[in-house]
């Protein structure tokens, strides 16, 4: 079973060498390299173009202009002819045993897509003990928690995702302007709709925090007023592509964004006003979110409550609910 990786890259020269060498380090051998770069300014094309000189059979790099993430994913799918797709973002690094598992539970013939679980290193390769790792492990079926939660769920990163080739067929190409970012949104939300995804509650691979990657970047800037429009538009966005994708392929059932926990509570707490209705929806959601434990439940419901009061006593400044 030939297993085609696709890295997509856009300035990660520093990183990419160590993405490449996990790949190439792995027990399970029928594989193929894929490394399209996303018009990269630094030398991004000198260290492909010598992976492409010393793994001739094993590595093949495809340079594009600018174009985001799907626009990559497009690139590396058309181009590869494997009979499984697993993507590597070009920071990240892979276990070694990491495809010998994933090819193992692809033999069920019903399965379509497997993930897995991420740790988290630091830009020096080194682990980081944030008690935690990248990815929740669902409990019910994908679709029916997707339809549940209004797909409100912390899913893997790209480099936990591989795909039948098949399955792919039904989702690619991905709708570039939907899609520049966030494009393993894409092809989670959609292949959840095509049959079994397993989720291996394994550690196979490291997501790594260097302060350049979009998602770390935006943890530690304060939440701007442009930076809220620019979130809420991309779940929108994220949510009108998926329904898109549904209607496509004739699903009965669409998402509602409006059982989303985290959009509609932080956009209640944005707005800072006082609003029982909204405030006991809300409640509503969160006594049903399935990811929460009894303890978590009763934490959040609390902490939402109390801010909820407040808001009815005093009324948020912008600057004030920018941290919220």
């Amino acid at each position: 079973m030939l297993v085609s990786v696709i890295i997509s890259n856009y300035n990660y020269a520093r990183y990419l060498p160590a993405a490449i060498e996990s790949v190439l380090a792995q027990t399970y051998k029928n594989f193929e390299i894929i490394v399209v770069d996303d018009g990269s300014q630094d030398n991004s094309r000198d260290v492909i173009n010598q992976y492409e000189e010393r793994s001739p059979d094993r590595v093949k790099g495809i340079f594009q202009a600018n174009q985001g993430q799907g626009a990559a994913f497009n690139t590396g799918f058309a181009a590869a002819t494997g009979d499984i797709i697993a993507f590597l973002d070009a920071d990240d690094v892979w276990k070694p045993n990491k495809l010998q598992r994933i090819v193992e539970v692809f033999q069920d013939s019903n399965t379509v897509g497997v993930m897995h679980l991420l740790e988290s290193i630091d830009a020096e390769d080194k682990l980081l003990d944030k008690n935690y790792t990248r990815g929740r492990v669902p409990n019910i079926e994908l679709a029916k928690l997707i339809l549940d939660t209004g797909n409100s769920w912390c899913y893997p990163p790209t480099s936990a995702l591989a795909y039948r080739r098949i399955a792919l067929t039904k989702v690619m190409p991905i709708d570039t302007k939907t899609w520049r970012l966030w494009a393993d949104g894409c092809l989670i939300y959609c292949t959840a709709f095509l049959g079994n995804i397993k989720y291996l509650k394994e550690v196979l691979g490291s997501y790594r925090l260097h302060g350049k990657n979009y998602h770390a970047s935006k943890l530690t800037q304060t939440f701007t007023n442009e930076d809220h429009a620019s979130w809420q538009a991309a779940m929108e966005t994220t949510n009108q592509g998926v329904n898109a994708f549904l209607e496509r392929i004739n699903y009965p059932a669409r998402v509602n964004l409006m059982r989303n926990l985290d959009y509609r509570r932080t956009i209640y707490y944005w707005q800072g006003k006082w609003n029982v209705v909204e405030m006991l929806l809300i409640i509503g959601i969160i006594l049903r979110y399935p990811f929460y434990n009894f303890q978590e439940r009763v934490y959040f419901l609390f902490r939402f409550i109390v801010k909820s009061i407040d808001f009815l006593v005093r009324p948020k400044s912008p600057l004030e609910k920018a941290s919220i």
